[in-house]
């Protein structure tokens, strides 16, 4: 597990696929802890805005691209699909 300081930064990449329980969704409506909570079952990922609000603006603009991003992934793999259900695209097993 890492653990790190609130004000540190840490570049990581990480890859999950999820498993057939996942969400995601806004945790601590009306807390002073509100973030983007992603449970991946069995993990989870939680986004938290910066702690100064002068912040925000940017972290507002990411998470509007987190949304865009994540729609425009979701029509191209609807779109991905279908063609396969259609021309009957049988690949197996990854």
């Amino acid at each position: 597990m890492l653990t790190v300081r609130r004000d540190e930064a840490v570049a990581f990449n990480a890859m999950w696929k999820p498993g057939p329980q996942a969400v995601a969704g806004m945790q601590g409506f009306g807390s002073a802890n509100p973030a983007l909570v992603i449970y991946l079952d069995p993990d989870s990922l939680a986004i938290l805005p910066p702690s100064d609000p002068a912040a925000w603006p940017e972290f507002i603009r990411l998470l509007r691209q987190i949304r865009d991003s994540a729609d425009e992934l979701a029509v191209f793999l609807g779109k991905h699909a279908t063609a396969e259900e259609v021309h009957g695209d049988d690949t197996g097993p990854e």
